[in-house]
């Protein structure tokens, strides 16, 4: 079941020069490097979006969360081939002072696992880490994406003092009514 937030009428259009843009773009994968947008046109829709009930956590979930906590058999030797993008989130603290980051999931032999592309810009480039992983077995795609990032924000939270995103530059496999619950999940 789906409802509207309180602010139903506080929308932007969405102009048709951008929705054509928007159906023409490839699914990013491993040879795209996620988008950062430049002007709050090219942001997803977030100001009317569904609420929706995530997916039903998997019992038992035993995930390996953290960086460096992964285990090397449960993911590939370096950056995964061909990941499914899950979505791009931004905190913007500061002008000098922000974090970017980029989901992946990958489906392993045995295991899912949550990579995460942050922009250096020590180095201005995308890098890739293992965030986290979970064995496949009675997981589904969809849990797995759900659930480690989740696990991720918690962990961050716990360990870097990290509050809610700010705001969702991109999305993919993961919507902005997915990407908001599993935040209101992870911060409220």
């Amino acid at each position: 079941m789906t409802h509207l937030t309180e602010r139903a009428f506080d929308f932007q259009l969405v102009r048709p020069a951008n929705a054509a843009k928007a159906l023409k773009r490839k699914v990013n994968t491993v040879t795209n490097n996620p988008h950062i947008p430049i002007s709050p046109d090219e942001l997803p829709q977030q100001r009317i979006h569904e609420v929706v009930e995530l997916p039903d956590r998997p019992e038992p979930f035993d995930c390996h969360v953290g960086y460096g906590a992964v285990p090397a058999d449960a993911i590939p030797m370096s950056e995964p081939r061909n990941p499914t993008y899950l979505a791009q989130v931004e905190w913007a603290w500061s002008p000098m002072h922000n974090k970017l980051d980029a989901y992946y999931l990958h489906r392993g032999r045995t295991h899912w696992s949550l990579w995460t592309r942050y922009w250096d810009d020590n180095w201005g480039q995308w890098e890739w880490v293992a965030a986290a992983c979970v064995g496949k077995k009675g997981v589904s795609m969809h849990q797995a994406a759900v659930y480690l990032l989740m696990e991720i924000w918690k962990y961050e939270v716990v360990v870097c003092d990290l509050d809610e995103f700010h705001w969702i530059n991109e999305t993919e496999y993961l919507s902005v009514a997915e990407l908001r619950a599993i935040g209101r999940a992870v911060w409220n």
